[in-house]
């Protein structure tokens, strides 16, 4: 095997780094009292920095937005078996709470609320 010297980093190539991360989507951040209603097309885990699930939703013909999910969101999809094809609204409500962090320090978080269509459509 021939041994070669490692290239310079001037000598490379460059690459593509565009931020094309496949969401042609819309994204969305709702403030707190502000909600979303539309039929889950995809759901993306382990996402970002924090391995965070993204959320797409149809709201209309055409109108899909993106959203950055939560643990709050998350287990309630997971605890109510909801996902691709159901039609679910999520808010940002305007309460909060608060847990004790290990340090013993309090911390205040908000609250998020999943609602789902029932089966059938409204009533």
């Amino acid at each position: 095997m021939a041994t070669q010297e490692t290239p310079s980093f001037d000598d490379l190539e460059p690459v593509d780094n565009s931020t094309d991360d496949d969401y042609d989507s819309e994204w969305i951040e709702l403030e707190p009292g502000e909600s979303v209603v539309g039929e889950i097309r995809d759901l993306s885990p382990n996402c970002g920095k924090y391995d965070t699930t993204v959320i797409e939703l149809a709201r209309g013909i055409g109108d899909v937005v993106a959203m950055w999910s939560n643990g709050q969101i998350d287990n309630a999809l997971d605890d109510n078996d909801l996902g691709e094809g159901d039609v679910v609204g999520i808010k940002h409500t305007e309460q909060t709470s608060v847990f004790t962090n290990e340090d013993g320090e309090e911390q205040e978080y908000d609250i998020w609320k999943v609602r789902e269509l029932p089966a059938g459509g409204p009533e």
